[in-house]
């Protein structure tokens, strides 16, 4: 559907303005990621203010969006199937309770998972090349080292989330092989 939706309004623009536009492919692909994260956070926003955790969704979106940007992570096939699962995580991580023992743990797993993985699917960026690897890995760390002050639970299992999307079973193809830096 989002990326129906997208094609739709990339051939439209395309038509208005066929010799001053990127091509449709390239439209497209910029589309679905804008409408995909548009919804995901409106509607989990949205539905967690139906529930009254509207604040603490807000800081599991920023906070998974903030970590992944320097992690990288595992990418769904479909754009609805990723705003899905991201709605459903938003909206359920502020509803799971962790003690104080629980959080220290699970940063501790997420921690380890970044030192081993991090960064993951950073191969096709255009903005960080493998020369970046390490700067990344370090920043992934220290965002997570963070919340070892905040404490806060929904951002130790919004990082939990994070940290195990860069797990290779979740991977094919090239990004599973992707070198050590």
């Amino acid at each position: 559907m989002i990326e129906k939706m997208a094609l739709h309004i990339a051939k439209s623009i395309k038509g208005a303005n066929p010799t001053q536009t990127a091509s449709i492919a390239v439209m497209q692909y910029s589309l679905i990621a804008i409408i995909g994260t548009g919804s995901a956070i409106f509607l989990s926003i949205f539905i967690a203010a139906i529930f009254g955790t509207a604040v603490k969704t807000i800081i599991v979106l920023i906070s998974f969006m903030t970590l992944r940007a320097f992690s990288g992570g595992f990418h769904f096939k479909s754009a609805e199937i990723c705003t899905g699962v991201s709605i459903i995580g938003a909206v359920v991580i502020p509803f799971i309770p962790l003690t104080d023992l629980a959080s220290d743990v699970l940063l501790a797993v997420s921690l380890i998972l970044m030192l081993v993985l991090a960064p993951k699917g950073k191969n096709q960026s255009r903005i960080f090349s493998r020369k970046h690897y390490p700067l990344l890995k370090l920043i992934s760390l220290l965002i997570i080292t963070m919340n070892y002050w905040i404490a806060l639970p929904e951002i130790t299992l919004t990082f939990l989330v994070q940290a195990l999307s860069l797990l290779p079973l979740l991977w094919k193809g090239g990004d599973k092989r992707e070198e050590a830096f």
